[in-house]
């Protein structure tokens, strides 16, 4: 996966931005309207309390429908809710830091402009979309297939953090060779897995959830391959936006005691 798509064009940023907005608003509209009927009907089964805002053992459950099973209908609880409105708020964030903000995007320490990555510039890149393609494939492959395209996105990872440290230890030391390799890890993590993942996870989940219900998706939408195709297609959506949200986040926090000790 490369480093914020370096190189991608302003424009066509902007134009992914608009379709992604162009797709999702209409979507987003006719889902809530459908099931705005059902939310307003839900009972409350105890009065919350500060500390006690969810059933006991709810977010539990709610966890472990994100990382283990098979993707099934969920109830639509204020925790399978909120986790959509997360899903949205880091699609419009990084949208909006896309379009409005001005993020840096840090040069690699060791790594010469122009110099060949096979890491970045080859087919091997691809592999850090393998969990995303997974987690939209879930409905439709065992289970072990998609834990088994985490571990290709995690190793392809891996192999990438090595090689930035190394190179950042023939550039300035053990610890350029450090931060640099930790600096590649995170971003990765949270560009190729945490955030992309979440939202393809739960953006399937939503779709299971609808079709199960025939009141909500016209017939059209009940195939049970679409929630795979409509992830699919989610994918290059998330790519950018995503992308310099976790440069955001990190630009944020550990790049500036990064940024503080190898001064």
């Amino acid at each position: 996966r490369t480093a914020v798509r370096a190189g991608t064009p302003q424009a066509s940023r902007n134009m992914s931005a608009l379709v992604a907005l162009l797709v999702a608003a209409p979507l987003a509209a006719h889902a809530l309207s459908a099931v705005a009927p059902q939310i307003r009907q839900m009972r409350v089964t105890r009065t919350p309390s500060p500390h006690m805002l969810v059933e006991p053992g709810a977010l539990t459950h709610a966890v472990g429908t994100l990382v283990a099973g098979e993707a099934v209908a969920q109830e639509l609880s204020p925790v399978f809710l909120g986790q959509l409105s997360v899903c949205g708020g880091l699609f419009i964030g990084g949208n909006a830091l896309d379009r409005f903000g001005d993020v840096e995007e840090p040069k690699e320490v060791g790594v010469e402009e122009g110099e060949p990555d096979i890491y970045r510039d080859s087919l091997l890149r691809y592999l850090g979309y393998a969990n995303e393609v997974g987690e939209a494939f879930r409905p439709l492959v065992p289970v072990e297939l998609v834990y088994a395209s985490y571990l290709l996105a995690i190793g392809y990872i891996l192999a990438d953090t090595v090689d930035k440290g190394s190179k950042g230890a023939n550039a300035g030391g053990a610890l350029f060779a450090t931060f640099g390799a930790v600096d590649t890890f995170m971003w990765q993590m949270l560009a190729s897995v945490v955030f992309p993942s979440f939202c393809i996870n739960r953006l399937v989940s939503l779709l299971i959830t609808l079709q199960s219900n025939p009141e909500l998706l016209p017939d059209a939408l009940q195939a049970s391959w679409e929630p795979t195709a409509i992830g699919l297609l989610a994918i290059p959506l998330l790519i950018t936006p995503l992308d310099i949200l976790a440069h955001w986040v990190l630009n944020g926090s550990f790049r500036k005691v990064s940024a503080k000790v190898l001064q």
